[in-house]
This record gives C-alpha cells, sequence and structure tokens, in this order.
C-alpha cells in the first residue's frame, strides 16, 4: 500500500475487493463498522460492498448501499477519517436499455437508473451519499463507475462463459454480435482504487490550493479497460482459451425480440410455480447483451493517472486459468 497507512477494505471477499485486499466486514452494522475503524485506525476506506445484482433482493440492496454506505461515513466523519473510495457502477447514468455511446462524467444521472432497477438506484444513491459527504471533518471521497468486471475470482461472468463453451451454447448470440461493450479485469480496476485514494490523501496534505481541473476529491470516475470488444468476444475467447473455439461459419444469431419472448414466458412460468422466484437468465440480463455500452475514461487517466495495465486478452487468460484450476481443485476434494 505504500504510503497509504492504515486501508479499510470492505467487500473483501467479492470479486473485486479480494483483488485489493481479502477481508470483509458487514457494514448494514453502525456498531461493528465504529468498532472496526477505530481499531485498526483507519486512514483510508475503499468501500467495494454490495450485493449480488443478478439476484436483487431489494430491501439487501437497500441495507448495505445505501444504509451501510451512509454507516460507514458517519463513522468516517465521526471518526476523522481522511478518505473514501467507493465502488459506483456505470449503471448509474443508464436511462434504460438503449445504447450507451462513449459516456462520460458530464452525464446527468437520471431520477430512475435502469428503469429504476433497485441495484442501480440504490448504487445511484450511495455516490450521491458519498460525493456528498466530501469535505465534512477533512474527509476526502470519490466514486469509481465500474463496467462489468471479469478476472480471478470471476464466478459469473467467466464462469458462464466457459459453461457456455463447454454445452455448446456459445455459438448462439443474440442480436447482431457486433455491439460494441466495455469490460474491466479486476486487477485493473482494484490499481484504480489505489490510485484513488493515493490521490485523495495527496490533497489531504496539499499545502496549496488543488485546480478544479485536476481535483479528485469530490468527483466520479468511470473505470474501464480502455477498449471496448463486440459482446459476444468475450464469450468466443474464452472458448479459445480453453480449447473449444468456434467458426465464424457455426454462430446463429438469433434477434433479441425472439429470444426475450420465450425468456419472458420462462420468468412467468417460474414466478408461479417458485412463488416469486426468477430464472437464472431474465428478459432484462439479455438486453444487456445487444447493447453498446462504451465509455470514457479519459477522465481518470488525466486525475488518477489510471492506465490499464492488463489487456483483454490476458485478463481473460488470467481469469480462464483461475476458474478451471478452482474447478478442478473443487472436484478432488468432492
Amino acid at each position: 500500500m505504500g504510503d497509504l497507512g492504515s486501508v479499510f477494505i470492505i467487500g473483501g471477499c467479492g470479486l473485486l475487493g479480494h483483488h485489493i485486499v481479502k477481508y470483509l466486514l458487514d457494514i448494514t452494522s453502525r456498531n461493528d463498522v465504529h468498532t472496526a475503524l477505530r481499531k485498526v485506525k483507519a486512514n483510508v476506506i475503499i468501500n467495494t460492498a454490495s450485493p449480488d445484482p443478478l439476484v436483487p433482493v431489494p430491501r439487501l440492496l437497500e441495507e448495505v448501499n445505501i444504509n451501510g454506505t451512509q454507516n460507514v461515513l458517519d463513522c468516517a466523519i465521526e471518526l476523522g477519517i481522511r478518505v473514501h473510495v467507493y465502488t459506483s457502477s456505470s449503471e448509474v447514468v443508464q436511462r434504460s436499455y438503449d445504447d450507451i455511446i462513449w459516456a462520460d462524467e458530464t452525464w446527468p444521472l437520471p431520477e430512475n437508473p435502469v428503469d429504476g432497477a433497485v441495484y442501480s438506484m440504490t448504487k445511484k444513491i450511495g455516490e450521491e451519499l458519498v460525493l456528498q459527504a466530501n469535505g465534512k471533518n477533512g474527509l476526502h471521497t470519490a466514486a469509481l463507475r465500474l463496467c462489468t468486471i471479469f478476472g480471478e475470482g470471476d464466478r459469473v461472468l467467466t464462469r458462464h462463459a466457459i459453461e457456455m463453451a463447454q454445452d455448446g451454447r456459445a455459438k448462439y448470440h443474440v442480436g447482431t454480435g457486433k455491439n460494441l461493450y466495455d469490460f474491466i479485469y479486476a486487477g485493473n480496476a482494484a490499481e484504480g482504487h489505489i490510485l484513488a485514494a493515493k490521490k485523495l490523501l495527496d490533497e489531504c496534505n496539499a499545502k496549496a490550493a488543488i485546480s478544479s481541473a485536476s481535483q479528485v476529491s469530490g468527483e466520479a470516475f468511470f473505470l474501464t479497460n480502455g477498449d471496448p470488444w463486440p459482446f459476444w468476444a468475450f464469450s468466443r475467447t474464452v472458448a479459445e482459451k480453453i480449447g473449444k473455439p468456434i467458426a465464424d461459419k457455426d454462430i446463429w444469431t438469433i434477434p433479441l425480440g425472439v429470444v426475450c419472448l420465450f425468456v419472458k414466458v420462462l420468468e412467468w412460468m417460474t414466478w408461479v410455480l417458485t412463488l416469486g422466484g426468477q430464472p437464472s437468465i431474465t428478459t432484462n440480463m439479455l438486453k444487456y447483451t445487444a447493447q453498446v455500452r462504451t465509455f470514457s475514461i479519459e477522465k481518470a487517466k488525466q486525475r488518477l493517472g489510471y492506465q490499464p495495465r492488463v489487456g483483454m486478452e490476458e485478463g481473460i487468460q488470467r481469469a480462464v486459468t483461475w476458474h478451471l484450476s478452482n474447478s478442478a481443485k473443487a472436484k478432488k476434494l468432492s
């Protein structure tokens, strides 16, 4: 951590958090947060905590992303902690499922992002709380808006892509497959958080005024790998890495509307049969696969010094290697 001093990580057992440090605290308990922060004498908080957005439980999302975030901020202000870096989401600027083309930090936050999806709404409110807390009792804050994340520890995107390649589903693509999509390797995201923390500490210690053009305190930043790919290129690369490459002639493209119609029926049947449950794939998930989602990271480059060190190909290889290694270990233990 270099000159960061004592650092407090929240959500460290998640995909991003464990790339920063393997540590986890339940932020829904204000007393636990206060005790832990006081005990470790933290200078810096990096808050990556959030429930799984793919299995949305509204009350839990609100408890962690809103109430939990406020708990952390209250304790940080009370204890005189200097830096708070918050993991936000690129979804905070997304109105619906329309294409997002090179969004930057000047884009306004819609009142109900992603058609009022609970995860997006709670992350938006959490980000607002964090940025509004900047300057209170010397606290310096920043929010990092991540796009779709993958890497070692990824049990969602990479695992699904491997399973699809293994059982032959990877050749079926929803939409044209030409829509550009931004991803981020977890290690790059982790470095972005460390860079933000260091910049915030520099601003805490600065003896001269910081210009608005270089300021990090109270600011939000998009983070991506800086290399948008056609959405389905990710799963095809995963298939190649596990030795099951897919030729262009073998690709089947299916219109989004057709697939959504069948999945909508599946959602309804699952809801009825499980008394409110949902299938592993939903229509809202499918809409992302055909959407353009690209974001500018110029602000992060200029103010944080962020440069994605691990490219998409290498990041996917690392993610696949980790997943296959851990799957093999799990089989040996079973």
